[in-house]
């Protein structure tokens, strides 16, 4: 009885000795597994996200606008081409002379293709709008005026012009030449006058003169 009572003492001590150290063992490994989880050392999915936290995404810059400002052309560097677009002979030259007064490279006058125009314009190549600007205020014409040359333009040819000013009514009007200062008659004898024949042939003249248009 004795001996089976020291080898139960013995299980005994031996059963408590092994639950102690369990148990510590069991707080040692709740405390590492609270120390992993904090730092993440131990858990790949907290290892991913702080990979990828820290990764920063390149922000792409924004191109800079930049205006870029062309200087304004002078008169003597814009090519104008007057055309008549009314009945008016001559309008589109004395257009053109007070141009040329203004320094700028006027080409020959022309005609409109088609006639008559209702109203004036001032038509400009690309690039050329504020030149053709200060062409219709040189001009007393309105900014509506100043448009963009249409295709196929107004005229038979446009002769490369950076301008075309279309010459219509209210624009010869301004252009009109003064009336001529009436000349006093002269007395004419019958010994003076000039033989029929070359009467004839004044008249011949001035009615092919009157059918072509000058510009």
């Amino acid at each position: 009885m004795a001996r089976h009572a020291a080898t139960g003492g013995s299980f005994g001590r031996s059963a408590t000795g092994a639950a102690a150290r369990g148990g510590v063992l069991l707080v040692i490994a709740v405390v590492l597994g609270i120390v992993l989880l904090h730092s993440g050392s131990g858990d790949p999915y907290t290892r991913s996200l702080r990979a990828t936290g820290s990764v920063r995404t390149p922000v792409p810059s924004l191109p800079v606008a930049t205006t870029v400002t062309v200087a304004l052309r002078g008169p003597a560097e814009v090519k104008v081409l007057p055309a008549n677009g009314t009945g008016a002979s001559g309008a589109a030259g004395r257009t053109g002379d007070k141009l040329k007064a203004a320094g700028y490279n006027v080409l020959a006058a022309t005609n409109t293709t088609k006639q008559p125009v209702s109203s004036s314009a001032v038509y400009f190549k690309p690039g050329l709008e504020r030149e053709a600007r200060v062409v219709a205020t040189l001009l007393a014409l309105p900014d509506s005026t100043v448009q963009p040359l249409p295709t196929p333009a107004p005229v038979p040819d446009p002769k490369d012009a950076d301008v075309l000013v279309v010459v219509g009514p209210d624009l010869a009007g301004k252009s009109a030449a003064p009336a001529p200062t009436p000349t006093t008659a002269r007395r004419t004898t019958a010994t003076t006058a000039r033989p029929a024949v070359t009467a004839a042939r004044t008249a011949t003249t001035a009615a092919h003169t009157a059918t072509t248009k000058k510009p």
